[in-house]
């Protein structure tokens, strides 16, 4: 059990308070890696850095929670956190999570006393108070707590979900709404054989489960067990869900997320989200919509921002690739000066956190309406993304989760020092093993006065509630409070007749503020429900009232009570001039059904052309109609129908359709079918390279060469261009003026004076077969690239010495070559020459002569390994014969790598003593040039952003950290930029970082920038691997002070 500390304690000391300190400038920080130990140094007392006005403090922290991860108040108006030892890799006997009060009862910011509500629980991420119900996520449950007997100590626990997923990506957001839904996200960790059916149905579990949910078991505090479901890499999709009162009629919301972690409404009842990141692409704040698909393992599509017409649409992006968004609210409060209220809050954990997030309508989709600015900056820890490097000053500021309190504060969990906890057994979990952990939840403050408790803390708290008069509740129904809102509508749907026709006067005086007017009305529909009326009122509201919210909650409400008799007004709305009401009238007929109004639905909508109501629209379309009913339509007269038809029949997996996208889905956005390919003749080159363009289609190619995006206007392609000058060259099928394929693109760089005297190239590679299509990879042998050009497998051991070589990639279809001159090439300097053959069969003895045979080893993801040999070489013509001359020899092409004679490995110690001497134009050089550090890195407009944007990275790193990650990337490495490692059915292992995922195929990215594409049904299991995707052979292709000068270079960048 967990240990109880004292309900009653002394007030914990709050030292180096700085209030109304000025936001330092602040540079977004996108690491790699995690260069923390175990238990960091920690200034327990230093606080994160504010926006000009404001004040942050401790209002709780440890010994008394570590590592909190939700926050909630309750109807007295305090504040209840769940936190504790749970995370990161529990065991089925580890210490549980806990829910504690904290309470603050003279009022000066700090917590006084500090209860125990419940324990025993798993990873407790997210809570939501209804009535006298604590719902509480801590999955693989979902829990409802109560406290009968009014000591604040839950005594009766029932479960209402089990089986669903672990911690890693788990359920998080559970937020009611007032149509009396319960919502939460779900993260894409797998769930188990008998978690509900719904949830099952997302991740593909197959199961002959009867659980019937939800359950109603109901135990105490010394029955209750905690189910235990252990941690892995097994990832599917995520989603968000909603209930009914109690657990019933669990369904799936909107899908294709991540990892989505919390998610708010605002005054209107619209969502926001964030979703973490697969990788490169940064965490996203998105609108979540019903029946929405976002993307990840989406039946045929990736789009992670939704600007292709087959994905639900996102809304903006973290300023950071390495971001983490955790907490979000929508501020309303009094407290907060005006700039600050009808705005959301979000924490990001990474970047220790807090933004502002100003939204704006365009058309019926929320877009930010200014850049997102920090209010709380904690400042870079140069540790990465998961853990924290402490120093004295640098405050220990993770923010998981955040809520406004009845005073105004900002309330914010804040993680502790480490990602997780170490096992330690619950047996042995002792306070002495607690206090190596930290955790606090801070309070942010305006420099004008909290709403004062005298003004909130009324006489009506100490009553129940259904003695409060009329007026008491429509306060609390709009009070940034949440649970406040939940209670009050309650009460008034439990007095039904009494107050409807005052509800009603109330709705209608435009007296409210809009958080009033929109519960309220939800109020009034569920009453109108509970007595079977005609909605005569509601209807009104939805088509005459001059109110737009009171409008839009009135067509919801309809649906959500399916009043046929509503429909021919629904469908009136469906060509209403403003885009929210329209998506709010086909969400409302989606839930009533079209019934025999199809034709008149489906005239509405032929001219729709707003993203959001147009992506509902074939959504709903979908559900609605018959498969045979849409293809007929394939060949309607009217664009519009024609599209929403056929993405409705891509979406339920029509490969014929899909392939043939551009039919139906024209547009700069739209659906690619056109095939084009880039390829140089050399990306390396001295004096001049070949780049050709090469399609199948009969349309025209248009290329650029500055980097920009080619348009219809850009110059069309040739089948070859010389190029004689760096450059990023971009191409483009177009048809006329519309764009039919994807952007293509390659770099090709011109090697300089001084990388052609110390860097090792190969040129002039020729020969017979395929001999004379090969490539030289230059310094790019590591582990996952692929072995040879026409096949997907890939290296899955490499030793140490050839960590980094140049590869010359043969191809597997020349294994039978038995010429005595097969494949010929240049080098520019002497060179030591592997050959890697079929560890099957002996080599020829023709083709080995004067090599020596290493104790070295290559492995691949076929499972066969290769023996390697070597000579060394003098600059100039090199000559190998084929893999079977002189008639025999193995069932598999060698393989040929190459080192410059003479490299030694670097140690971190030999790259420091060189800085003195470091060269910054020559670290820019070998950045864009032997480095290859382009290839994932971006720089300016240079650059591709698979890794982070190295931009000011002096402003947030030290040289030492730059240093030891490039020689050393795999010692510490941030979830999201680490390898995965995927075993194939067919006995191949492949290696690299997921790219884009949906149902149909999965881009896995190489260490070298290549990509390959598996099906994910050809994945067996897939596990997070234990290296970067940083390259680990800089050691083996840079000297010390070429380190020294790519680090200072890098430093330098502003």
């Amino acid at each position: 059990m967990i240990p109880m500390f004292s309900m009653l304690m002394s007030k914990m000391p709050v030292s180096n308070r700085s209030p109304f300190i000025q936001m330092k400038s602040f540079f977004f920080i996108l690491p790699i890696f995690l260069a923390t130990a175990l238990f960091a140094e920690v200034d327990k007392d230093a606080l994160p850095d504010v926006e000009d006005g404001f004040e942050v403090d401790f209002f709780v922290r440890e010994p008394h929670v570590i590592n909190p991860s939700s926050l909630c108040f309750d109807k007295h108006g305090r504040l209840y956190v769940g936190a504790g030892p749970q995370y990161r890799q529990p065991k089925e006997d580890s210490p549980t999570d806990y829910i504690k009060i904290l309470i603050d009862e003279d009022g000066d910011g700090v917590a006084e006393k500090v209860k125990t509500f419940a324990e025993g629980l798993n990873c407790v991420q997210s809570m939501a108070w209804k009535g006298d119900e604590l719902w509480v996520a801590n999955a693989p449950e979902i829990t409802v707590l109560r406290d009968t007997d009014g000591d604040d100590v839950a005594d009766e626990y029932r479960i209402i979900f089990t089986g669903l997923n672990n911690l890693r990506h788990s359920v998080h957001g559970l937020n009611w709404g007032p149509d009396g839904w319960l919502y939460f996200t779900m993260g894409n960790t797998w769930v188990k054989p008998n978690a509900p059916k719904p949830i099952r149905d997302l991740m593909g579990i197959k199961s002959d489960d009867k659980t019937e949910y939800p359950l109603s078991k109901v135990y105490t505090k010394d029955t209750y067990k905690k189910s235990y479901h252990p941690i892995n890499k097994d990832e599917k999709e995520g989603g968000i869900f909603r209930c009914r009162a109690g657990g019933h009629d669990l369904e799936l919301y909107a899908r294709g997320m991540r990892n989505p972690w919390d998610m708010c409404m605002d005054s209107g009842f619209n969502w926001l989200a964030t979703d973490n990141d697969p990788g490169p692409p940064a965490d996203r704040i998105f609108m979540p919509i019903r029946h929405g698909h976002y993307s990840m393992r989406h039946p045929w599509k990736f789009d992670w921002m939704g600007k292709h017409p087959a994905v639900a649409p996102s809304s903006d992006l973290f300023p950071s690739v390495s971001g983490s968004g955790t907490g979000v609210v929508f501020y309303t409060s009094e407290h907060f000066p005006e700039e600050y209220r009808n705005r959301h809050l979000i924490a990001d954990w990474t970047n220790n956190c807090i933004f502002l997030y100003k939204p704006k309508w365009k058309g019926a989709l929320q877009v930010p309406a200014e850049e997102k600015r920090k209010i709380i900056d904690g400042g870079v820890t140069q540790a990465g993304d998961l853990g924290y490097k402490g120093a004295k000053g640098r405050s220990l500021f993770r923010p998981t989760d955040i809520e406004v309190g009845p005073d105004g504060a900002l309330y914010i969990a804040g993680w502790g020092s480490v990602y997780g906890t170490e096992y330690v057994s619950k047996e042995k979990w002792t306070p002495e093993e607690s206090a190596k952990y930290q955790g606090r939840v801070f309070r942010l403050r305006h420099e004008r006065p909290l709403i004062a408790q005298s003004k909130w803390n009324t006489a009506k708290r100490k009553k129940e509630i259904k003695t409060w008069s009329f007026e008491e509740l429509i306060e609390d129904i709009g009070h940034q409070v949440h649970v406040w809102r939940v209670n009050a509508q309650d009460e008034l749907v439990r007095r039904g007749d009494l107050v409807r026709s005052e509800l009603i006067k109330t709705i209608e005086s435009n007296a409210l503020t809009e958080t009033q007017a929109t519960w309220s009305l939800w109020a009034l529909g569920h009453i109108e429900r509970d007595r079977k009326a005609d909605h005569a009122e509601i209807i009104r509201m939805a088509l005459k009232n001059s109110d737009l919210n009171l409008r839009i909650q009135a067509t919801r409400v309809l649906g959500e009570n399916k009043v046929i008799k509503a429909v021919p007004g629904l469908i009136k709305l469906l060509a209403d001039d403003e885009s929210r009401i329209r998506t709010a009238a086909m969400q409302s007929l989606d839930r009533i059904g079209w019934g025999g109004h199809s034709k008149a639905i489906v005239d509405a909508i032929a001219p729709e052309s707003e993203r959001i109501a147009f992506y509902t629209d074939w959504q709903v379309m979908r559900r609605q109609l018959s498969e045979n009913e849409r293809r007929e339509m394939l060949a309607d007269d009217r664009e519009g129908i024609r599209r929403m038809a056929a993405l409705g029949l891509m979406e339920e997996g029509d490969r014929d359709l899909q392939r043939r996208a551009l039919s139906f889905l024209e547009g700069s956005e739209a659906g690619f079918g056109a095939g084009l390919a880039i390829s140089a003749s050399q990306r390396n080159f001295r004096d001049s390279t070949k780049v050709a363009f090469e399609t199948k289609t009969p349309f025209q190619i248009r290329f650029t060469s500055d980097g920009s995006s080619p348009t219809n206007a850009s110059p069309k392609a040739p089948k070859e261009i010389t190029v004689s000058d760096e450059m990023t060259i971009k191409a483009a099928i177009f048809d006329g003026k519309r764009r039919v394929s994807e952007i293509e693109s390659i770099t090709v760089y011109k090697i300089t004076e001084s990388e052609w005297k110390d860097r090792l190239f190969v040129e002039g590679i020729g020969g017979k077969g395929s001999a004379k299509s090969y490539r030289a990879n230059l310094d790019g042998l590591q582990r996952g690239v692929l072995v040879y050009a026409d096949r997907q497998y890939t290296f899955t051991g490499i030793p140490d010495a050839l960590a980094g070589a140049t590869h010359l990639r043969t191809h597997n279809d020349d294994k039978a070559n038995r010429d005595a001159e097969f494949l010929r090439f240049q080098t520019n300097l002497p060179a030591v020459l592997y050959l890697a053959y079929d560890g099957r069969t002996a080599p020829p003895k023709a083709l080995v002569a004067g090599m020596e045979k290493t104790d070295m080893m290559l492995k691949i993801s076929n499972g066969e390994s290769f023996p390697v040999y070597r000579r060394s070489v003098k600059a100039g013509e090199v000559v190998l014969g084929g893999n079977k001359v002189g008639g025999s020899g193995g069932e598999s092409m060698y393989q040929v790598f190459l080192s410059k004679a003479g490299a030694r490995q670097t140690t971190i110690a030999g790259a420091k003593e060189a800085l003195p001497k470091a060269d910054l134009k020559h670290g820019k050089e070998l950045f864009f040039g032997r480095g290859t550090c382009f290839a994932c890195h971006k720089v300016g407009n240079r650059g591709v952003a698979i890794g982070p944007d190295l931009m000011g990275i002096g402003k947030r790193r030290d040289m030492d950290y730059v240093i030891q990650s490039t020689l050393e990337p795999d010692a510490y490495i941030v979830e999201g930029f680490q390898q995965t490692s995927l075993e194939m059915k067919d006995g191949r292992v492949l290696f690299g970082m997921i790219g884009e995922e949906t149902a149909l195929s999965m881009k896995l990215v190489l260490l070298t920038g290549e990509q390959i594409v598996v099906k994910p049904d050809e994945v067996k299991k897939r596990v997070d691997a234990k290296n970067s995707i940083m390259p680990a052979s800089f050691s083996n292709t840079l000297s010390g002070q070429d380190v020294a000068d790519i680090s200072a270079w890098i430093m330098s960048l502003k």
